[in-house]
């Protein structure tokens, strides 16, 4: 039987990674477009999953930010999942992580890409959203933290055309945090994603 290289089975269950909020090089944005910013605080007890009551801590201002940063993530999710689902390391997948990702975290995304095609794996389907919210954003809607609640079994990894063993940690309901910014003269940009693959699932109610 075959088995999925060492390096390469901690990460198959999804194809998000821990980013880090720095950004340089070349011609992409270089920081966060709103460094040290004022942040509306999340409620320290959350409301149900059903409720809308934490919207009635931002203004409309900064649900539009929201709305446009949650448009922009699920862009994302969409346009890649065929680029994860062939798992190949081609110009195109540079591309389109470069417009998605800032300098380094779009390398580092083609670089996993590249080492999920070296040992012939290829992940399929995007994960099923059972609701989100936003947790921070900031007073000039430049950043946004969203809270997901994600349903990670609609994801399938197979290797060598096979069905990889499934990640435990990511067969029930599970917290995703994503950290979007908008950069000046750029659309949102994915800095930060938190999620059952970053090694601390957290559970969450659908």
């Amino acid at each position: 039987m075959r088995h999925i290289h060492r390096n390469t089975c901690a990460a198959l269950g999804a194809v998000v990674f821990m980013l880090g909020a720095a950004a340089c090089g070349g011609g992409d944005p270089k920081s966060d477009p709103s460094p040290s910013p004022t942040v509306s605080p999340s409620t320290t007890s959350s409301p149900s999953p059903t409720s809308e009551a934490w919207k009635n801590q931002y203004t409309p201002a900064q649900l539009k930010a929201y709305d446009a940063a949650l448009a922009r993530w699920n862009e994302y999710e969409q346009q890649s999942e065929p680029i994860w689902a062939r798992g190949k390391a081609t110009q195109a997948a540079a591309n389109l992580f470069k417009e998605y990702f800032p300098s380094p975290a779009w390398q580092a995304q083609y670089r996993r890409l590249a080492s999920y095609e070296q040992v012939d794996v290829k992940v399929n389907g995007t994960p099923g959203i059972y609701w989100s919210k936003a947790t921070k954003i900031s007073d000039n809607g430049l950043s946004v933290e969203i809270t997901q609640c994600v349903d990670n079994t609609q994801i399938k990894v197979t290797q060598h055309g096979k069905p990889a063993k499934p990640v435990k940690a990511q067969q029930k309901p599970n917290i995703r945090i994503l950290s979007l910014s908008k950069p000046k003269g750029y659309d949102w940009l994915v800095y930060g994603i938190q999620d059952a693959s970053s090694g601390r699932p957290k559970s969450c109610t659908p």
